[in-house]
């Protein structure tokens, strides 16, 4: 499936390409600090949620059919959601750039654009939509393609989550210096969910100043503990809140308990 994506992706970056002139690009949106918005929560131990906005996905279906960007987003930072993450991938999450450019029109926590990064363009694009941080998946990309993506970012102001999900990948990240690290809980090859992959990766990392976010499999305020136990304090979470019937009510079960 993650090949299958990537190789659709491609198609739609070369697209890109031909419609998307850097050389007259204005980044009028500001960019918030996505990085340390969440260092600060970790350091006084203090649970952050980035609360995602997804539709859909290859290995659940159509998680909100009825989903509404305005709304959600609202609910999100009023329930104290610390940033919000937004799927732009359309062919298999349903997502658009609509999607972000509504949710930074609406609310003032950082935005993570959500999407299968995998070239330079793409960094650009995500820069004039008003994103603050974007994700590289390691699996997704070369050591060479990866620290080219990250570089440009870091340049254009963005943080990058990169994301992990076994020991070699994480080695690969933090030789790179990485401190926004997503440790992904969902195999992307099989779609197998283990929240023990975080358990088992955050043993590795000892650095302070290293944000790492648990994503995927993350159900329960007993989900929450368990990986607080293991030093991490940050949670990406998509589909059990936009399958929530209270979303405010239950980000604040995830942060603080009943």
């Amino acid at each position: 499936m993650l090949n299958e994506i990537i190789k659709s992706k491609l198609i739609e970056v070369e697209k890109l390409k031909t419609e998307l002139d850097i050389s007259n690009l204005k980044f009028e949106r500001k960019t918030t600090s996505f990085y340390k918005n969440l260092l600060k929560n970790q350091n006084n131990k203090k649970n952050s949620i980035i609360a995602e906005v997804k539709r859909k996905s290859p290995s659940k279906g159509v998680l909100n059919d009825n989903l509404n960007v305005t709304e959600i987003v609202r609910r999100y930072e009023a329930g104290g959601a610390s940033c919000v993450s937004v799927l732009t991938e359309k062919n298999y999450f349903n997502g658009s750039n609509d999607d972000l450019l509504s949710a930074k029109s609406l609310i003032n926590i950082p935005i993570l654009r959500k999407d299968f990064i995998l070239d330079p363009i793409q960094i650009y694009e995500s820069k004039m939509l008003g994103a603050d941080c974007i994700l590289l998946i390691v699996s997704a990309l070369s050591p060479a393609m990866y620290k080219q993506l990250a570089d440009l970012a870091y340049e254009l102001n963005l943080d990058v989550l990169t994301e992990v999900h076994d020991e070699n990948e994480l080695e690969f990240a933090l030789s790179y210096k990485a401190k926004l690290i997503g440790i992904n809980n969902r195999n992307l090859k099989t779609f197998d969910v283990d929240i023990n992959t975080s358990e088992k990766l955050s043993k590795f990392v000892n650095d302070d100043n290293i944000v790492l976010v648990s994503e995927s499999g993350i159900h329960s305020r007993e989900d929450i503990i368990k990986l607080n136990n293991a030093g991490i304090f940050t949670f990406l979470i998509g589909e059990h809140l936009v399958k929530s019937k209270n979303i405010m009510n239950e980000i604040e079960v995830l942060i603080n308990g009943e």
